[in-house]
């Protein structure tokens, strides 16, 4: 599928399912409609991040490790799930286990099928207009930033613009700094040098 596919496929997720706030807000209501359910697993393997899986009755699960301590790598891992799910991936072997490598907030990922889920996740937690004019009233209300439509962040002053926005939009869509940093990169609103 294309990213434009793919964002479409988000965007009728967020239509019918998110009313006010952020789509992590609403991961309960998702799974409940689509009948999956859902299990946090305390698991040795370290690199094991999530899954969706269906049962022997052909009962669909999302499951992820009980040991990501981040809330925002937490959402962004349930959401990379519900993108396998919504984009109609095969489930080999009933799952599609994913690891560290496979959902990345952070990078570009060769498998398509993992890229996929990356990127759904990506726009169903971030929508691009919405994620857009945030980020671009934030930095506009800023009296140290400069330049109000793009911020290029080094280890300078622009740090310190840098960290109240962060702070605002990691909490208002539920991600980590990482999977919004990779975000505004990818919408051509800001570069990063730390």
């Amino acid at each position: 599928m294309t990213n434009e596919e793919v964002e479409a496929v988000s965007f009728e997720v967020l239509t019918k399912y998110v009313k006010r706030g952020g789509a992590y807000k609403a991961f309960q209501e998702i799974m409940t409609a689509m009948q999956i359910k859902f299990r946090e697993v305390a698991t040795a393997e370290d690199s094991f991040l999530g899954a969706l899986t269906a049962g022997n009755n052909g009962t669909r699960y999302i499951m992820i490790n009980k040991n990501i301590d981040n809330e925002g790598r937490k959402n962004f891992t349930i959401a990379h799930e519900l993108g396998h799910h919504f984009l109609q991936h095969d489930l080999h072997s009933n799952n599609l286990f994913c690891t560290e490598d496979a959902i990345s907030e952070n990078k570009y990922l060769k498998d398509p099928i993992e890229r996929e889920a990356n990127y759904f996740a990506t726009c169903l937690l971030m929508p691009a207009e919405t994620v857009k004019s945030a980020f671009l009233a934030c930095l506009g209300n800023s009296h140290k930033a400069k330049i109000k439509d793009f911020l290029h962040v080094k280890n300078d002053y622009t740090f310190g613009i840098w960290k109240p926005i962060c702070s605002n939009l990691t909490k208002r869509y539920g991600v980590s700094e990482a999977a919004l940093r990779f975000r505004l990169q990818g919408l051509q609103l800001a570069k990063f040098d730390f």
